[in-house]
């Protein structure tokens, strides 16, 4: 099944010591641009985590 990528989903974010939860609207196009940024930086802190 093929997903449009300009649809809008809802993303949540939430962390202990916050209010409340973070919400935000983004287009499914714009979720897997940020989720590729978030592997990128877990591969860079891992790397730098095996280089110390």
């Amino acid at each position: 099944m093929d997903s449009d990528p300009e649809e809008i989903v809802t993303i949540e974010l939430d962390s202990e010591g916050w209010s409340a939860p973070y919400a935000r609207d983004v287009t499914r196009r714009q979720l897997g641009e940020l989720l590729l940024q978030l592997d990128d930086m877990a591969d860079a802190t891992a790397a730098e985590e095996d280089a110390a």
